[in-house]
């Protein structure tokens, strides 16, 4: 009869110790199932300048390449930067600063500027898949402006990017150019594309009061880039947001740059 007592009270141990561990394991599993995974991020740095035309030689560009690389930027917006011409074959300021920064990039003419073609620019570290150059509005007698256009893999994702510089002296004419960045941001839905370059006014001009429909300005997130006509503007997607925005002045051009770190979502 005792054997009977010890044998039953043994079993009802083993029972409850494999109760307490299915549902240790059941608890467990279930804290697996409902825990989300955290969605991937990864991090650029992103630089925009107006060159004005200033980066006449090797020396320029020499210079002006060091400065960018102290900055860290991963991706760099440049505007009125010249390419050579037939009429003008020995310098291409593009091209040289390519080999100097070590980057892929494209560029899109604007206009003729003292016998050079002279437009805006696209430079990153990383592979570019696509490019193209799109022609903004223009008035009669007014200088031609352009949007160069490239979708690069950053690391989770591949980003498309725009260098832009717009009228500087004419309202209307400002507009016209921002609706024709918004027309075709919407024919390429598949690519939201951050918006950098010379705005020809602060963020809080009426072109870029139009811009804000559609993207976030990525200068109000620090007092200092507010008045900036350097703006970035990022796709109102959620899969971007700013983690800083700071002035980046440029002492040999004497023109402030506007560096931006963002965080892509995947």
């Amino acid at each position: 009869m005792k054997k009977i007592l010890l044998g039953c009270a043994a079993l009802a141990v083993a029972l409850f110790y494999v109760s307490c561990s299915s549902t240790k394991q059941t608890t467990d599993d279930a804290a697996v199932i409902n825990s989300a995974p955290k969605a991937l991020t990864s991090q650029f740095k992103m630089l925009t300048i107006n060159a004005q035309h200033n980066l006449k030689d090797k020396t320029d560009v020499k210079r002006f390449a060091e400065w960018v690389k102290s900055t860290g930027a991963e991706l760099v917006a440049v505007q009125q930067i010249v390419r050579a011409t037939d009429s003008k074959p020995e310098f291409d300021a593009f091209t040289e600063l390519l080999k100097r920064l070590d980057m892929r990039g494209t560029f899109a003419k604007a206009r003729y500027y003292q016998g050079w073609d002279s437009g805006n620019a696209l430079f990153c570290m990383y592979p570019i898949l696509q490019s193209n150059v799109y022609m903004l509005p223009t008035g009669k007698g007014r200088t031609r402006r352009s949007l160069a256009f490239g979708v690069f893999e950053m690391g989770l994702k591949s980003v498309a990017f725009a260098s832009t510089d717009l009228d500087d002296e004419d309202l209307s004419e400002r507009v016209k150019q921002v609706y024709e960045i918004l027309s075709i941001q919407k024919s390429l839905e598949e690519y939201p594309i951050v918006v950098a370059g010379n705005f020809g006014e602060s963020p809080k001009g009426k072109g870029p009061a139009k811009m804000l429909e559609k993207y976030l300005c990525a200068n109000s997130s620090s007092e200092q880039t507010v008045g900036l006509e350097q703006h970035v503007y990022l796709p109102m997607n959620g899969k971007m947001k700013v983690i800083s925005a700071e002035k980046s002045y440029n002492k040999n051009l004497n023109a402030n740059g506007l560096l931006v770190t963002v965080e892509v979502t995947q």
